[in-house]
């Protein structure tokens, strides 16, 4: 029986913690792009953290997946105050890929922050945009 490649690439959704109960869990966007194990992307998440940046804040991300485990890089555009320093994220993928739970980190010196996260893929949004684009080529 073969078994199936995993592949990260697509939307997803998700939440980290700061383990802090003065500070509430914050929900993000993110999308993956997976090329034999070589991750990259972009999340967008509500503005937390950082007066003065916006009320979203993007980030980028770089990172590989070795099997069921991924270690990704996230840092933030225009590296709001507070968000200067690069987050490291450790985590597992479902055996069905589309979830990946683990642990982020920030070496702040001085200041270490960690907690957990929790992604899950949306799911649909690739049948919709190959429809969209048979469509587009019908019409062309």
């Amino acid at each position: 029986m073969k078994t199936a490649v995993m592949d990260l690439s697509g939307d997803w959704t998700g939440v980290f913690d700061y383990g802090l109960e003065a500070q509430d869990a914050v929900t993000f966007t993110a999308t993956l792009i997976d090329v034999g194990g070589v991750v990259w992307g972009k999340t967008q998440e509500p503005n937390s953290f950082a007066p003065g940046a916006g009320p979203e804040l993007i980030a980028e991300l770089s990172g590989t997946r070795s099997g069921m485990e991924v270690h990704f890089r996230k840092a933030y555009l225009g590296s709001p105050r507070g968000g200067e320093y690069p987050i490291h994220y450790t985590g597992h993928v479902s055996a069905g890929g589309k979830r990946i739970e683990g642990q982020w980190r920030i070496n702040n010196p001085g200041v270490p922050f960690s907690g957990p996260f929790v992604m899950t893929r949306i799911t649909g949004l690739e049948v919709r945009r190959e429809i969209a684009i048979e469509a587009e080529a019908e019409v062309s």
